[in-house]
């Protein structure tokens, strides 16, 4: 399975996930699931990973980039929605049909303001926009209840960093389809997408342990 997190911060924004997809018999650790579609806009991919990225690589050549985020992904959405159509043609049932998830983060045309959309299979890809500065996809339940609790506005990249890579990593701790290395990308409306180093992942999720064990040691005191 997969766990990949967006989050609007004040200077920027995060996109992140695991890496590991996860069958009956065995799992990967090794799955890239961030896609940077241009310099200022990327996707997360859950579910069929194989078959999202062959889906962007057909129709990334015929997006308009420079229309912004929110006429893009309607771009993407009809796009999808036929080729995707077009594969399940001889599966009229929508349930048994492998199902995509798309979390999008990008900038509208001409201004600084980013937005978070997500598109799944199931409903025809239709765009939905993030009304809180975050969102996740895959196994969402854990990192949802850690971003509700210490999200804030005001966030900066840095932090955002750290906190979307403590969700993977406290998912990861109670999910095994959750894991593998952690990838995080930032980029705003001036700075060109970028993946993180491994240096700067091991560095992060180092704070994060100490972040967990810190706020275990307040349940049981050692010298209470």
């Amino acid at each position: 399975m997969t766990l990949v997190v967006g989050i609007i911060a004040k200077d920027g924004v995060v996109l992140a996930s695991d890496s590991r997809v996860s069958s009956t018999l065995t799992s990967n650790d090794t799955v890239e699931k961030i896609i940077s579609l241009d310099e200022h806009i990327a996707v997360g991919i859950a579910g069929d990973g194989n078959l999202g990225i062959h889906l962007l690589k057909l129709i990334k050549d015929e997006l308009n980039f420079k229309a912004g985020i929110v006429k893009l992904v309607e771009q993407i959405r009809k796009q999808l929605k036929d080729k995707f159509e077009d594969y399940y043609s001889n599966e009229p049932d929508p349930s048994k049909r492998e199902v995509l998830v798309f979390l999008i983060v990008g900038y509208e045309k001409d201004n600084d303001h980013p937005e978070v959309y997500e598109l799944r299979s199931s409903d025809n890809f239709i765009p939905r926009p993030s009304s809180t500065g975050f969102n996740c996809i895959g196994i969402p339940v854990i990192a949802e209840y850690i971003l509700n609790r210490f999200y804030e506005k005001e966030i900066t990249t840095k932090q955002a960093e750290i906190l979307s890579t403590f969700c993977i990593q406290e998912t990861g701790s109670q999910s095994h389809e959750v894991g593998g290395d952690i990838k995080v990308a930032t980029f705003s409306a001036s700075k060109k997408f970028s993946l993180l180093t491994a240096t700067d992942i091991k560095n992060i999720t180092t704070k994060c342990t100490t972040f967990h064990k810190g706020n275990k040691s307040k349940f049981y005191p050692e010298n209470e």
